[in-house]
């Protein structure tokens, strides 16, 4: 029987570590294709695909490294924040900027705009967390906020 584990766990572990290469190597393609952007830490390829997705198909500009409250700048000059969710129920922000801009990404890639509007009314509607120092909103509300911002167009 413990023989048993240790065979399940190796494969286990040999799996695991397959899977991390393919990120690993997915990575170095994605700085290869898109060098502007860090790509790097798992953490941030979420982040850093939906600052991608803003550059190429929104028309924004990167913004500055160590800009403070914003990820990109349209063309008119207001500051937009980039959040790409992929299975939180809420997003976390810090920092303020003109616009907020939240992106649903899925498995296979595919993202779908969740919200893109004024920043402020999404810091209305949100909560500060003192335990991670941001402020939490969540998705249904930025459908809610995004389907009103629609209807008074």
């Amino acid at each position: 029987m413990q023989s048993a584990l240790t065979v399940s766990n190796a494969q286990r572990i040999e799996a695991l570590k397959g899977v991390l290469a393919s990120l690993f190597a997915s990575q170095r393609t994605l700085k290869a294709l898109a060098p502007e952007f860090k790509w790097a830490g798992l953490g941030n390829l979420l982040g850093d695909y939906g600052e991608f997705i803003a550059v190429e198909v929104y028309g924004l500009t990167q913004a500055p490294r160590g800009a403070d409250g914003y990820d990109a700048i349209r063309p008119d000059g207001k500051t937009v924040q980039v959040k790409t969710n992929f299975a939180a129920s809420q997003i976390g922000f810090r920092g303020k900027a003109d616009l907020l801009l939240c992106l649903k990404v899925d498995s296979s890639g595919d993202w779908q705009e969740l919200y893109y509007g004024p920043f402020e009314p999404v810091q209305s509607a949100s909560r500060h967390s003192k335990r991670d120092n941001k402020n939490m909103v969540a998705i249904t509300t930025l459908a809610k906020l995004q389907a009103a911002a629609v209807a008074a167009e």
